[in-house]
């Protein structure tokens, strides 16, 4: 199919003073010679690198944040020491919630970099960094890429933006699958309407290829979000016949090749799985309201607001101004807004992550015009971008500074007092608990029992107890074995010298009657750790 006349990427007027013979800003002589920081802000590679180091230098410093990190990196380096690559498991179950792409590259990240769960921070991190690289090869492509035109200088400001923000930051280090999915579908928004302004093959196939990877990333919100995003700005800015474009055949042969492999396996071998998957986890949590979470309508404004401080009065200003809807760039950061923001709206279930693919809008919106007063306008506006940079940086450090010392759920402590008291053929077991960072920091590489009352009995609302029960369905005799009833726990407790007896410290309810009477060995704010030790009290039993 032929492409469509591609449309006009007019850029913003500056609103200081020009400088005499200019006449837009994409025309402005550049500063001669160019301070070496500028100089390697201006370069793609170069600025992207201290975008990367930016974001690296912050990434361990906070444990491993309970419960995504300790559930999805927990997952992740199971597959790495079972060797299954194709079906995911917690605790030793089948765990079909998502799609597999972050455990492959997190179970990877996690073994090469010596089993350490920070090391999975590794893939939001990368994956922040293809999104941010995608968002500047679109807006020096319809910018320019020549000193003394727009394009340099707006791509070194969209990854001033992200970087100098606590949305984008935190999200590029957290790990869990929102990042992964937002920058699939940025690379794709952004590989598909470059494409659409100026024809390339090679970007035209990188968008199939991304929206194919954001599926494997988080399901059908790969695709679906993309094709919104681009349905909606090519009839903007192009007209309806435009969007026929997306119907591209060679784009979605390459689509179903790259993504549709691993669900057909997995079908193949879990019958069940689409209902599950699709069904359940795709229209029953968008359209009900039995999953946690439920939040209001201004709930992602508000995180917008708060989150991309101190620069959000500019983004709010820029919205509705006419040049913003005026030109193609702006409108396609409008709708990539609006429509992103809308879809996770309407749903009552919402989580913070989930409108981490709207990052990229902002950076696109904003960009252009801090660029333009920095090259073009006199005065204190001339300097706002800088002093919007500090204030972010500032913000965004404060921010983790602040994570760090209320984030009160992570058990380092209680697996430390473990370890050092930790003696070879020692056994773990959970009481009414299932803790997703301890076995994952104690390199426990088999599933570990969990005792409590009715094991199997359905649960209504998101918890560990729904998702490792759910996960028993697909492979009830081995659930058997790991979701234990007291009395089952009963037949089994001398199967170790020693049993390290893991329970919620507010417990009132004790199901593992063995623990009473014994001294706390190790705890954290939240758990406590009990030693039992068998020797007489077994009997013989086995």
């Amino acid at each position: 199919m032929s492409s469509p006349k591609p449309a006009a990427a007019h850029l913003p007027q500056s609103e200081g003073r020009q400088p005499s013979g200019a006449t837009t800003p994409s025309s402005l002589p550049s500063p001669s010679p160019l301070p070496l920081m500028q100089r390697l802000l201006h370069h793609p590679w170069w600025s992207l690198a201290l975008a990367a180091l930016a974001l690296l230098v912050t990434l361990p410093y906070r444990p491993v944040a309970l419960p995504d990190e300790g559930r999805y990196v927990g997952v992740a380096a199971m597959m790495w020491h079972s060797g299954d690559w194709l079906t995911p498991h917690i605790n030793g179950l089948p765990y079909f919630h998502k799609p597999p792409l972050f455990y492959w590259l997190a179970g990877l990240s996690f073994g090469l970099s010596g089993e350490n769960a920070i090391g999975a921070r590794v893939v939001p991190w990368l994956a922040a960094l293809a999104a941010m690289a995608s968002l500047t090869q679109l807006i020096r492509r319809h910018l320019g890429d020549k000193p003394g035109e727009l394009g340099p200088s707006a791509a070194a400001w969209a990854l001033i933006f992200m970087v100098a923000q606590p949305l984008w930051h935190l999200g590029s280090q957290f790990a869990n699958l929102d990042m992964l999915v937002a920058s699939c579908i940025s690379i794709a928004i952004c590989s598909l309407a470059s494409h659409a302004m100026k024809p390339s093959t090679r970007l035209r196939s990188l968008g199939f290829a991304a929206m194919a990877l954001g599926v494997l990333a988080k399901g059908l919100i790969g695709v679906v979000l993309p094709l919104l995003v681009l349905g909606v700005w090519l009839f903007w800015a192009q007209g309806w016949r435009s969007v026929l474009q997306l119907l591209w055949w060679r784009g979605w042969v390459l689509f179903a090749l790259v993504g549709l492999p691993w669900f057909l396996l997995m079908e193949q071998h879990n019958p069940d799985f689409f209902h599950y998957f699709f069904v359940v986890h795709h229209f029953n949590r968008y359209a009900s309201d039995g999953f946690n979470n439920v939040m209001p309508a201004w709930f992602y404004p508000g995180v917008l607001i708060i989150m991309t401080l101190p620069w959000a009065p500019v983004w709010l200003w820029l919205m509705p101004q006419r040049r913003t809807r005026r030109n193609a760039l702006g409108q396609l950061a409008l709708v990539w807004l609006l429509a992103i923001t809308l879809f996770f709206t309407l749903p009552s279930s919402k989580l913070l992550g989930y409108i981490l693919p709207v990052g990229p809008a902002l950076a696109l919106l904003i960009a252009p015009q801090l660029a333009a007063w920095q090259l073009n306008a006199r005065g204190w506006l001339q300097r706002l971008p800088g002093l919007l940079t500090l204030g972010g940086v500032v913000l965004t450090i404060g921010m983790l500074i602040g994570i760090r010392m209320v984030d009160t759920k992570s058990n380092v402590s209680l697996v430390e007092g473990i370890q050092v008291q930790w003696q070879p053929g020692d056994a773990l077991v959970f009481e009414n608990q299932f803790a997703f960072d301890v076995p994952l920091l104690l390199r426990r590489t088999e599933p570990v029992p969990i005792v409590m009352n009715n094991p199997f009995e359905p649960q209504k609302y998101d918890s560990w107890r729904r998702e490792i029960v759910e996960a028993a369905e697909f492979n009830h005799a081995k659930a058997e074995q790991i979701l234990l009833s007291p009395q089952a726990w009963a037949q089994r407790r001398c199967a170790a010298p020693r049993t390290w007896i893991v329970v919620d410290n507010s417990a009132e309810e004790v199901l593992i009657p063995e623990r009473q009477g014994l001294p706390v060995a190790a705890s954290s704010p939240r758990l406590n750790a009990f030693l039992w030790v068998a020797r007489d009290q077994c009997n013989g039993q086995p």
